[in-house]
């Protein structure tokens, strides 16, 4: 049997909070599980912003949801005044991303709707894609903006502070860990 530690959680009944039994195990595994979901959005990242591949976003919001997930479950295990800002931030990747995404599969679906409706339905699907499309640029420099400035910011250091080097963001990693974290052509 292994060694149950206490562990105090911020419980919102009141100033006396109930303590929780947590594994050590347990909180080391979601560590570094979350070290690695971390790790699978910062490599995702910029490919986003680069903008070549509409799949780029979609692996962003993919290693997110994975990402929040894990952070979800592993709650009890870490102090909330590190661990909500973090949480808060993977939730925000997704939402930030969900813009530019739902606007990529609109309009692949119109665009598969044109190919299968009459031509005389062209012009207004033409529209419709325009103006998504107008839709989607503007998301998408916001993407870009909020996902620049995630990159400057400290978060990726706090990151790597609390859940160890698998969740280094390539571009804060030594040629080394470029390497190590797949990061290298």
């Amino acid at each position: 049997m292994s060694k149950q530690v206490r562990k105090k959680t911020d419980n919102p009944s009141g100033p006396n909070h109930e303590e929780n039994l947590v594994e050590p195990s347990f909180a080391d595994a979601m560590r570094d599980l979350i070290g690695k979901r971390w790790g699978a959005v910062w490599i995702a990242v910029p490919v986003a912003i680069e903008g070549a591949d509409p799949e780029g976003v979609h692996d962003v919001r993919v290693a997110s949801r994975r990402l929040r997930a894990a952070m979800d479950v592993a709650a009890i295990c870490f102090p909330s005044s590190w661990y909500k800002p973090l949480h808060r931030t993977a939730k925000t990747i997704t939402q930030e991303l969900g813009e530019v995404r739902d606007r990529d599969v609109l309009i692949d679906a119109l665009m598969a709707d044109r190919a299968a409706a009459p031509p005389e339905e062209w012009p207004g699907i033409d529209r419709l894609i325009a103006r998504i499309d107008r839709e989607r640029i503007e998301a998408r420099a916001e993407m870009e903006r909020f996902l620049t400035e995630l990159e400057s910011s400290k978060v990726p250091d706090e990151v790597v502070k609390r859940f160890g080097g698998d969740a280094t963001a390539p571009w804060r990693a030594s040629p080394t860990d470029v390497d190590a974290i797949g990061g290298a052509a």
